[in-house]
């Protein structure tokens, strides 16, 4: 299943491959602009207004503190495959087993009060895991790409 879907994003990672070689570490942004299209598109749809936009950018913050604690993880991987150990290389194991339990939470509460564009952002950050994986899998980190 994942193979399949890896394939169907092909485009889409060589796209964002030619990002990371062009922007560097600062290419991740373009991963939060595609996401706040689909939460400001979540946020136009309810029609609630302001406080569905608190939303969004409640959730947008959250994502790209997703986005910078993956790519650490990432990396710290990438130096364990290579012999290079830091003190904090088991951090990141820590940092995901946080990350679902409360991302889990949120969901719930968010049904219970009927906040749209933040159900589907915790939907976009449990998916999230998934596509740097296959991402990864596309376009392994090479010694020059490692932080």
């Amino acid at each position: 299943m994942l193979h399949y879907l890896r394939q169907l994003l092909k485009p889409l990672f060589a796209r964002m491959r030619g990002l990371e070689k062009r922007f560097g570490p600062k290419a991740h942004y373009s991963e939060t602009a595609l996401v706040f299209v689909v939460l400001a598109s979540t946020a136009i749809i309810s029609g609630k207004g302001w406080i569905e936009w608190l939303g969004v950018f409640g959730v947008i913050f959250t994502f790209e503190y997703q986005v910078l604690s993956t790519y650490l993880r990432e990396h710290a991987e990438a130096k364990k495959k290579r012999g290079v150990h830091g003190k904090s290389d088991g951090f990141y194991k820590e940092i995901q087993i946080l990350y679902y339990a409360k991302e889990l939470i949120w969901i719930l509460y968010f049904i219970v009060l009927g906040a749209y564009s933040a159900i589907v952002g915790t939907i976009v950050f449990i998916l999230y895991g998934t596509w740097r994986k296959l991402y990864r899998q596309e376009f392994p980190l090479s010694d020059d790409d490692i932080l």
